[in-house]
């Protein structure tokens, strides 16, 4: 990698390649982040959802890319002829020189920067004369006959029988030792490196709408873009593509891509016919000539017969602009499986209104009471069948394991209330604070002992049971521990409904012999158990261990976040975190940027839209002049709800098309429908508007929606929703005109503070960056799920809604400084009475008519 000493000048903003005129908010992104980029800082931009954020990152950063490639081909080429001149020079200077020892010496260093330059200079010619070729090959494939769809191909694999997984013996153990280290470390000759974008968004649709966008402006005639996914995206073998998790589809795919070179396996795997040299290639080519999402080269992998999650990774060095999701960006085991080099590189990440949660999430894992029964007793039966055949080394490590198994689970028997332990606590009580879990951590990933258990398991079900009316009890106890894990992941009201049709299986089952079929799957308790174990190895400071016996449940917590996000921000060039609601942002660059204060560049913009285009509300008060607070103590009040009950049928008397109303929870949304239901408000909202509710889990979210579309265009009131803040309709989607004129946030959703988890996150940043830094963070907490509502409606620069909030604990100046300037800017408090505030809202749509 070559970096020029020139800096590059802010272009103007026609010089783009903006697709569209831009706005003056678009114009100063676009600039800044040039300038973010070209002086290698890190930029938080805030712009509102609906500005073309996504889109005006893109054009700001590949403007910068191409202006920087043309900088460091010229620079590069012009450095090395004045090297030349003046190493002319030196020479004919040393031959005149009396210190001919030091003459000779500048000689000698002006040299070795010569042969470094000249390096550089054919490493970059040998790269540009194989991006010649790959076009020329696409050219020619262009010419030539379209090989016929291989997804019939796909369709027949789907009945192919699936392999055996079963390794037993240490011939076996040390077979596989390496395998996917052998995959993933392909080979690398040394290659010029320019500088890639690594562009990653939440999902993989929200991806695809930036190669959708970027075929529109100049950069998609051009510009080498991949979209990077993982194999469970990407595979378009039916046979892998069935496995039931992620672990499993990529054991597969490498057991597959070994098996030629595998002669000791009992099982011989067939090879993956995705994985032809010649049909990568063809993918590869095509995917860096035009800009394809995952969807587009499923299907074009599909058609050519390659593999595209091998064709991406092919690409992946010649790619300028790479789009992949947070967990290939964020986990640093996907980065280095993906062959991820961020050095010298641009980071951007959208929406990362929630990047800290993410972080956490992504970093912390989580073990119950029957995964670790379950694991015990597989481990049990493992070692009992196959003792003989292990080493004794081998066998140490499964005795240990299985050791680490029963103490967790003998601190989970154990009652009391929930605790928060240091991981070195949690292994001293254990007692296995002696047992090397970094060796035993290899020791399962050297055998993939995850994956033959999972084997083992499935053939523990499969075995012939003794009787005809009886199981044997090795196979009661593994239905009854997957009944048990799967009773613990629902929902109460779930778990009602699937204790009764139980019991009726049960009854029935009573009644006649139970077919040797019926064993339900299970999910492999491994797979967990190995990543929790891997959080222990973690520094002790940087997480804590939830210890819930009243849950039967071992929770690993990430409270540091800079320590998995600092390789990032270390090898990054520049770094962008952009999202539509970042403020309030201290406890952003607090926890990820304390090293490098000096890099952070803040930038917040305005809306798009005019400043009539919203009427936003605080309403302290309802109809009757009572106050509203809607406290977890206060809300479900009979007075609290009837002035919301009174609130909601006055406003949609008033609000046109679709309103939606955000509550704090769904067991409050519950409340509140029956309330309405029971007063007779809901049949007199009913008049006019079609009602709906969402519903606790995302069941039937794009349903909902749906009808709720349907009821707009066909009712004449339109249609109110019902939501919760938090829930699945509380972000990412789009209320734009007909669907949202109306936002209604029902109190300040703070989350319970009483979870052990919050309370202990909160003492934390007061121990780490000062006496009330936890109450900051559970008040931005709050604020950003606030914010997150309020964006849902006025997406585009001809839209225009209301919003009212609705609690007195809005009027506090504090709280409105968290709000999004553009609703801030224009808020107004309705001191005057809720009358009042029907009056301004008819007036404001009457005007919009």
């Amino acid at each position: 990698m070559y970096s020029p000493h020139k800096a590059l000048s802010t272009p103007a903003a026609q010089d783009f390649g903006f697709p569209y005129t831009p706005y003056d908010i678009q114009e100063q992104l676009m600039q800044q982040l040039f300038q973010v980029l070209e002086h290698k800082q890190i930029g938080i931009f805030e712009s509102p959802t609906g500005t073309g954020k996504s889109l005006t990152l893109t054009c700001g950063a590949l403007t910068w890319l191409h202006q920087h490639e043309q900088l460091v081909r010229t620079e590069l080429l012009q450095r090395i002829y004045q090297v030349e001149s003046q190493l002319k020079k030196l020479q004919m200077d040393s031959a005149q020189a009396e210190d001919w020892i030091t003459a000779q010496g500048k000689t000698r260093t002006q040299r070795q920067e010569l042969e470094h330059l000249q390096r550089l200079r054919d490493l970059l010619q040998q790269r540009e004369q194989e991006l010649e070729q790959i076009k020329l090959r696409k050219r020619q494939q262009q010419q030539q006959q379209r090989p016929a769809r291989r997804a019939s191909d796909l369709l027949a694999a789907k009945e192919a029988p699936v392999d055996k997984e079963e390794l037993h013996s240490d011939d076996e153990l040390e077979d596989v030792e390496g395998a996917q280290e052998e995959q993933l470390a392909e080979p690398q000759s040394e290659r010029f490196r320019d500088v890639q974008i690594f562009f990653c968004s939440r999902t993989h649709s929200q991806l695809a709408q930036i190669v959708a966008e970027l075929r529109k402006t100049p950069h998609g005639q051009n510009v080498r873009c991949i979209a990077l996914g993982s194999r469970q995206q990407l595979c378009i073998n039916a046979q892998v593509r069935r496995l039931p998790n992620i672990a499993l589809i990529n054991e597969r795919c490498l057991d597959m891509a070994q098996a030629k070179s595998s002669s000791k396996s009992r099982q011989a795997l067939s090879s993956c016919v995705y994985k032809s040299s010649a049909q990568l290639q063809r993918l590869s080519d095509a995917a860096l000539c035009e800009p394809l999402d995952i969807e587009e080269l499923v299907v074009e992998g599909a058609a050519c017969g390659a593999c595209p999650y091998y064709a991406t990774r092919a690409a992946q060095s010649q790619a300028q602009l790479l789009l992949l999701p947070y967990p290939l960006l964020l986990q640093r085991s996907a980065r280095q499986q993906l062959g991820i080099d961020l050095r010298g590189a641009i980071v951007i990440v959208d929406e990362a209104h929630n990047l800290l949660d993410t972080i956490a999430q992504l970093h912390s894992s989580e073990l119950n009471l029957a995964q670790l029964q379950l694991a015990k007793q597989q481990l049990t039966g493992y070692k009992q069948r196959y003792a003989r055949r292990l080493s004794s080394g081998n066998l140490l490590r499964i005795n240990q394991l299985l050791y680490v198994v029963r103490r967790l689970l003998q601190l989970l028997a154990a009652k009391g209330e929930p605790r928060m332990l240091r991981t070195y606590e949690l292994s001293a009580e254990g007692d296995f604070f002696n047992i090397d879990l970094h060796a035993l951590l290899e020791f399962c990933a050297r055998t993939r002992l995850a994956q033959k258990m999972q084997s083992f398991g499935r053939q523990l079900q499969r075995e012939p049971q003794p009787s005809e009316n009886r199981q044997p009890p090795t196979q009661q106890l593994l239905q009854r521990l997957a009944a048990q894990h799967e009773q613990q992941t629902q929902t109460l009201g779930q778990r009602k409904q699937q204790t009764e049709q139980k019991a009726a299986e049960k009854s029935k089952q009573q009644s006649q012999p139970a077919p040797p079929a019926a064993t339900p799957a299970m999910p492999s308790p491994f797979r967990p158990l190995i990543a929790f174990l891997q959080t222990l190895t973690s520094n002790a400071a940087d997480g804590r261990v939830l210890l819930n016996p009243e849950t039967s449940t071992l929770k690993y917590l990430l409270l540091n976040h800079a320590e998995h996000f600092a390789d990032i921000v270390k090898e990054a060039r520049a770094l962008i975190i952009a999202g539509g609601t970042m403020r309030p942002t201290q406890e952003l660059t607090e926890q990820l940027f304390a090293q490098c204060p000096e890099r952070v560049v803040e930038r917040f913009y305005d809306h798009v839209v005019p400043a009539d285009a919203v009427l936003p509300f605080i309403l302290p008060t309802g109809p009757t002049g009572a106050r509203l607070c809607f406290s977890y103590a206060q809300r479900t009040s009979p007075a609290m709800l009837k002035e919301l009950s009174m609130v909601l049928q006055n406003l949609c008397g008033v609000l046109p098309a679709g309103v939606v109303c955000f509550l704090p929870s769904y067991a409050y949304l519950d409340t509140v429908y029956e309330h309405l239901e029971q007063s007779g408000v809901l049949q007199r909202i009913g008049l006019r508007k079609r009602i709906f509710r969402e519903t606790a889990g995302g069941a039937g979210v794009e349903q909902l929606l749906q009808q709720y579309a349907n009821a707009i265009d066909q009712t004449a009131g339109g249609a109110l929703l019902l939501s919760v803040v938090g829930g699945k309709l509380s972000e990412g989607l789009n209320f734009a005109d007909q669907l949202g004129r109306g936002v209604i946030v029902v109190g300040l959703p703070y989350p319970n503070r009483t979870s052990p988890e919050l309370k202990e996150r909160m003492r934390h940043l007061d121990e780490t960056l000062g006496n009330g830094a936890g109450n900051e963070y559970y008040e931005n907490l709050c604020m950003k799920a606030v914010n997150q509502c309020i964006g849902r409606s006025v997406r585009h620069i001809r839209d225009y809604a209301c919003v009212y909030l609705l609690d007195e604990r809005y009027v506090s100046e504090r709280i409105q400084q968290k709000l999004p300037a553009w609703i801030a800017r224009h808020i107004s408090v309705a001191s005057a009475g809720f009358g009042a505030v029907q009056a301004r809202t008819a007036r404001f749509f009457k005007a919009k008519t």
